[in-house]
């Protein structure tokens, strides 16, 4: 068993016991109706394991995208696939298995189940809710390991706005701009941001190895280094994003509209550690679009004192194209292979004050799902196809009741999901292989205690319904999946404190046990004896437990600490296992940000540790990343009280590990840059 160790754990433990900064968050420019749960209607909050991070805690972090942002949630490991998309895992589930909201519309394409989460910037996000375990029937299936909802800013009265400029090394660049406008209920908030680079600089500590590759043409060796430090290899990128939101908002009714780009184009990092190429795939290749795009419609109209009714709507769209080579020095263009999805839908939810101890809420929702994919091969043509079109229904129907009695609060929920596969790669769906529906009931307690914080339990049943991924195998050939269920138990305490070193704790112990979990399988291809067939099949299992705790202190008046600590046990109990892990998951977190405000300077400075072990990079060679340690910094300074300048310092300690299997982390890097409010 390979082991990278980190030998620097004492720089940080003794500077960890310091210091974030308590920062109060402005709610007026949060788009509330990109909320599903109405904290005013319901008590499912107190029931759970919830996180926010608002715009405040983002722009301190110096965090240019939602990647960057959770990061620095407890309980949430942010890593990179193969195919250079950042991804997330909470308590032991893969970003597939979370639901991701953009303003409460399901953020995702439907071949995998999960969209690169840097492609969401940051300046337009007003608050970032995370919610694990029994979350809220209201936010339909899929959500198995819990919610992150992107909640985005709205334009508030007046008019204001910043822009924003930074560069780094190796042509690392950032410029931004944000306009904000009200009147008279009426509201507009717009934003552009573009991020590039040439290259990523790696760590001095990085040791380059051998990678192992399967070449069908025989021209390349069977093994070979393919990333020698320094700068590293097939790492360009450039993104630009437009995001603009309107709308009329007065005591009763609230209506919105919203479009956006989100759009980029990158070399992809070769992976150090293993490689292919065939005649129309290769894993030295370039994603020369990948781009989101769409609409939504959302409003709400309080009819009286009891009932109130939102409804949203939306169109997004999603195309990426990956072009794979001959070899790293992209000689030889073999193919180019294409999505062309688009997801739309909408929701009704109405919100009803039942009497001063009960309300219940109650919601549909149906989204349409289109996957297409071509593929135009240069070198074997016959390996070429048009586009082939698969489509997917899902509706949802949910109610949940929340009760109070006194200190006691009550809520009680139950959701029924249906997904139907209409069309797969242009045929109708077959009669009686077509859908699967589940029940998913939820039932959580919570009690406020004298003087004594908050203690809150629940128990839910979760569903996640197949991708279009594990449907189909090698051939071609569809396969009747059915949906993933979970069973989530949660167990907490809160408390807010007057002591100084100690203002609030959180307390969450949290237990998943999966059934029918889809797993891939290798069967002999009856066409080839000499190849398996790779096939989806629901014979996994899995159980996740742990515990995280969240503590924030105020040390002095301008001196303050948050310290995050997780533990996560993830096993796969699938009979015939591989490996009793799963890969990305770390044992143990520990999160520190201090943050120290220099009044006679007029300086903001903060320090960011995060520390964790026994994360599991690639179950096959059973390659561990025993431990990783990185700190960052950053320094702000107010020149004016619009203009300020700052520094960040990522990765200072130069550390060199793996963020997933065969993709090495950046090295120490830095960002210098202006930002101007108005």
């Amino acid at each position: 068993m390979i082991k990278t160790r980190n030998t620097k754990i004492a720089v940080i433990i003794s500077s960890l016991l310091a210091c974030q900064y308590a920062v109060a968050s402005d709610t007026n420019d949060v788009f509330s109706l990109g909320e599903i749960v109405v904290s005013e209607e319901t008590g499912v909050r107190d029931i759970a394991i919830n996180n926010t991070m608002t715009a405040e805690q983002i722009e301190l972090i110096g965090a240019k995208t939602v990647a960057d942002a959770l990061d620095y949630i407890p309980g949430v490991h942010v890593a990179q696939s193969s195919k250079g998309e950042k991804f997330l895992t909470i308590q032991g589930f893969e970003q597939d298995k979370v639901l991701i909201l953009l303003d409460g519309v399901p953020y995702y394409e439907t071949n995998y189940g999960q969209l690169d989460l840097n492609q969401i910037p940051a300046n337009i996000i007003a608050k970032i809710d995370v919610v694990k375990g029994a979350s809220s029937v209201l936010y339909g299936p899929n959500g198995m390991g819990g919610v992150v909802n992107i909640i985005t800013k709205k334009g508030q009265e007046g008019v204001s706005g910043d822009l924003q400029a930074s560069f780094g090394q190796m042509g690392q660049n950032y410029q931004s701009g944000t306009l904000s406008l009200g009147k008279n209920g009426f509201s507009l908030f717009a934003s552009v941001d573009h991020r590039g680079r040439d290259a990523m600089r790696m760590s001095n500590d990085f040791e380059p190895v051998l990678s192992d590759v399967r070449d069908k043409y025989g021209d390349l060796p069977k093994q070979m280094i393919v990333e020698d430090g320094g700068k590293r290899e097939n790492s360009a990128y450039e993104s630009t994003n437009i995001w603009v939101r309107g709308g009329y908002a007065n005591e009763n009714t609230e209506l919105f509209a919203s479009v956006f780009s989100l759009d980029s184009d990158r070399e992809l990092p070769y992976n150090t550690r293993n490689n292919k190429v065939f005649s129309d795939f290769s894993s030295f290749a370039d994603i020369s679009e990948y781009k989101d795009t769409g609409m939504d419609l959302s409003g709400l109209h309080r009819v009286n004192d009891w009932l109130t009714v939102r409804a949203l709507g939306y169109y997004h769209m999603h195309n990426d194209s990956y072009d794979s080579y001959s070899n790293p020095e992209k000689d030889v263009k073999l193919a180019t292979s294409s999505f062309s999805d688009y997801t739309a839908g909408g929701a009704l939810f109405t919100d009803m004050v039942l009497a001063d101890w009960n309300s219940l809420s109650l919601s549909v929702n149906f989204k349409n799902d289109v996957h297409k994919k071509k593929n135009v091969a240069y070198i074997d043509t016959d390996r070429s196809h048009a586009y082939e079109r698969s489509q997917l229904d899902t509706i949802s129907l949910a109610a949940e009741d929340t009760m109070t009695f006194g200190a006691l609060n009550v809520v009680a929920g139950i959701a029924w999901h249906k997904q139907t596969v209409v069309e797969d790669r242009d045929y109708d769906a077959a009669s009686g292989e077509d859908g699967s529906d589940t029940l998913d009931p939820m039932l959580g307690m919570s009690y406020t205690l004298d003087n004594a914080g908050l203690i809150y339990g629940s128990i839910a049943q979760k569903t996640r319904f197949a991708t279009f991924t594990e449907m189909y195998d090698d051939t071609g050939a569809r396969h009747d999946i059915k949906p993933e269920r979970n069973t989530s138990y949660t167990l907490g305490w809160k408390n807010d404190f007057s002591h100084q070193l100690l203002n609030s704790i959180d307390i969450g112990l949290f237990y998943h046990d999966v059934s029918d979990k889809i797993v891939s399988t290798y069967m002999p291809d009856p066409t080839d004896p000499d190849w398996d067939l790779e096939v989806y099949q629901n014979v996994g299992s899995s159980e996740f437990y742990g515990i995280e705790i969240s503590t924030q202190s105020q040390l002095s008046e301008n001196i303050s600490l948050s310290l995050d600590y997780t533990y996560t046990h993830a096993r796969n109990t699938t009979d015939d296992r591989d490996s009793d892990y799963f890969r990305d998951i770390p044992k143990d977190t520990v999160t520190a940000i201090v943050n120290w405000y220099q009044p006679w300077l007029d300086i903001d400075s903060n320090l960011r540790v995060r520390y964790r072990t026994d994360i599991l990079i690639d179950d096959r060679s059973d390659e561990w990343e025993s431990e990783t340690l990185t700190i960052d910094m950053g320094i702000n300074k107010s020149i004016t009280p619009q203009l300020s300048a700052y520094v960040n310092l990522n990765n200072l300690l130069d550390e060199s590990h793996y963020e997933g299997y065969g993709q090495p982390n950046e090295g120490r890097s830095y960002e210098v840059g202006v930002k101007y409010r108005f």
